[in-house]
């Protein structure tokens, strides 16, 4: 049996696929040691792994992007992050004797470690696979980072080399490796079908294992008496991108008295007076996402990874509004797929909203795409799958 240690990118995208993988290794008698913040404590334990602490020098923005806004930003941070868990837990690593690293794709320093300690590597990859072409294909990030110039990125470039230089790493990766980590085995959360430019990547390192949300922690309490049998309206931004009230009101206003009935959740974002929505809206902070999935008809959401999936998991087809980072390609993939629309989140005029959703319910094209890439997401096989890939690379490695 393999003894694991996984270093978690903390946020809610990121560890909720895992936690159904990692508790279908530890009932196969996989040793699995789990790093990550006090706020996924609960949850990681429910999976039978145990929970380690990152350092508290390890500081991670608690809601919205931070300094993951800018792709510039973002590699400063990633920097900091990996040199501060070299520094502060690669010594404590070491004692526990892990045969397997695993790690986030969007968590540099699980992949550090793994190098520093000579045992393989496994990456969890919780959005599409990147590459260059995909990049070009879609556009980046890069085009509105006004830092991000030839001289900036050779001056981080050095300050790469010189800051990991002083720990046990055989190479010092390059800043587009830090933004995107794969490893030797690379478990993907979607269908080969869904990722661009599948044929790029080669097959026996990356497997696609579709989405994994066996497990999650407890979903808060949902008026279900509420839902009235009308075309069912998702309303979400997630709980990164949630300081969006213009949004939100702007989905307020043009879905009420609709043909249909909505859910929103607003992630804690204000919406004004609750006593005084339209009729047909039930808005939480939080819902039940997955069971709000099953019931629905469309569903108007950032284009986060995840929720797409879940989506698509039941067929369900998406008006995308993306916000930032890896939403653009997500969103621009399931539009090429015939399963949804994809809105211009600064674009939009009045009508906007209410008019794709109009579309989205009465021509079947869209519903045909979403059930069809439903079908090969099943058939990726989910936490069951990922975590036969992980033992079948445990034995093979050992």
């Amino acid at each position: 049996m393999g003894r694991i240690v996984y270093f978690s990118f903390p946020a809610h995208g990121h560890v909720n696929p895992t936690l159904p993988v990692v508790q279908a290794l530890s009932s196969r008698g996989h040793e699995v040691f789990y790093y990550s913040t006090a706020r996924f404590l609960d949850a990681i334990r429910i999976t039978a792994a145990r929970f380690q602490a990152y350092s508290p020098r390890f500081a991670m923005p608690e809601q919205g992007p931070g300094a993951f806004a800018q792709v510039s930003s973002t590699l400063e941070t990633l920097l900091e992050l990996s040199c501060t868990v070299l520094e502060q837990h690669l010594e404590e690593v070491q004692a526990l004797r892990p045969t397997h690293i695993a790690h986030d794709s969007f968590a540099p320093w699980g992949s550090l470690v793994a190098q520093a300690l000579r045992v393989p590597a496994i990456a969890s990859v919780p959005s599409i696979l990147i590459s260059e072409d995909i990049v070009t294909r879609y556009g980046g990030e890069a085009e509105s980072d006004p830092r991000l110039t030839r001289q900036w990125y050779d001056e981080f470039e050095s300050q790469c080399r010189a800051r990991l230089s002083r720990f046990p790493l055989p190479n010092v990766p390059s800043p587009a490796q830090l933004l995107q980590t794969y490893g030797d085995l690379n478990l993907v959360y979607t269908s080969r079908a869904f990722q661009p430019a599948a044929e790029s990547f080669e097959e026996r390192r990356f497997r696609f294992v579709g989405p994994c949300f066996g497990l999650r922690p407890p979903a808060p309490a949902f008026p279900w008496e509420r839902l009235d049998g009308r075309p069912l309206v998702f309303v979400s931004l997630g709980t990164v991108y949630v300081e969006r009230p213009r949004f939100l009101a702007r989905c307020l206003e043009e879905l009420a008295s609709g043909p249909w009935q909505v859910v929103m959740a607003t992630g804690g974002t204000p919406v004004g007076d609750r006593e005084a929505l339209p009729k047909n809206f039930v808005v939480r902070d939080f819902v039940p996402q997955i069971e709000i999935l099953q019931r629905a008809a469309v569903f108007v959401t950032h284009g986060g990874m995840n929720g797409v999936q879940e989506a698509l998991y039941f067929g369900v087809p998406l008006i995308l509004v993306p916000q930032g980072a890896d939403q653009f390609w997500i969103a621009a993939r399931a539009e090429e797929l015939g399963a949804g629309v994809v809105l211009n989140p600064l674009g939009t005029h009045d009508g906007t909203i209410r008019a794709a959703v109009a579309r989205v319910l009465s021509e079947p094209g869209f519903i045909a795409a979403a059930a069809h890439q439903g079908r090969l997401l099943r058939m990726a096989g989910g936490p069951v799958q990922a975590a036969e890939e992980i033992q079948r690379f445990v034995r093979a490695s050992k």
